[in-house]
């Protein structure tokens, strides 16, 4: 769209007649005809035509301002739908109110609503070879993915009212919570145990 185009849509969305808005811009009715026929590519009173018409001069002048913005606008709306709170131990007890401000990560785009990062504690999950989440690491939880054989699940201890990240092993009927840290023993899942979701993504945090 050329800038002739773009002042005549403007002027007649604010329903302005040519002579009206010359009159506001310091123009004569003639200068503004030769901008919107496009005989006038470089207005000389571009900024005060800008004010008149309620925009921005580079966008009216080129049209490239307004489509930057609009993808900035897109890209951070989608950020913001990719976002996820960071929940500690005392909110998933519901130890905390939930309706406290949270701290948002950006999460894949395929995370699930329900989804939430949660901040490793302890070095039971450590492992000098083969796959290793230290203490410190995030990881994102999803309590809507189906537990199975050798995920890495989330699980709220109902006795000890505390909360633990384990690998789930199914071996013969039975269902055990395994440290990645060989120095620590695997656990039964028992009644008292619920899993809060499986952990389908690990980073290291910055900070």
């Amino acid at each position: 769209m050329s800038i002739s185009k773009r002042v005549k849509e403007k002027r007649i969305e604010l329903a302005l007649t040519q002579v009206e808005l010359a009159k506001r811009v310091g123009i004569t009715q003639q200068s503004l005809q030769k901008i919107e026929d496009g005989r006038t590519q470089n207005p000389r009173k571009l900024l005060s035509l800008a004010k008149q018409l309620h925009c921005d001069p580079e966008w009216l002048l080129s049209g490239h301002l307004d489509e930057v913005r609009e993808k900035h606008t897109q890209y951070n709306q989608q950020l913001t739908e990719q976002m996820r709170p960071l929940l500690n131990q005392d909110a998933l007890l519901e130890k905390q109110d939930l309706s406290m401000e949270k701290t948002m990560l950006e999460a894949p785009k395929n995370a699930s609503l329900n989804a939430f990062w949660f901040r490793v504690t302890g070095d039971s999950m450590s492992n000098l070879s083969g796959l290793s989440i230290p203490e410190n690491y995030l990881i994102l939880v999803e309590p809507e993915t189906q537990p199975q054989h050798g995920d890495l699940v989330l699980v709220k201890l109902h006795t000890s009212q505390d909360i633990t990240f384990k690998q789930l092993v199914m071996d013969a009927g039975n269902r055990y919570l395994k440290p990645l840290n060989a120095n620590y023993l695997p656990v039964p899942l028992n009644a008292d145990m619920k899993i809060i979701g499986v952990a389908t993504e690990a980073k290291r945090p910055l900070r």
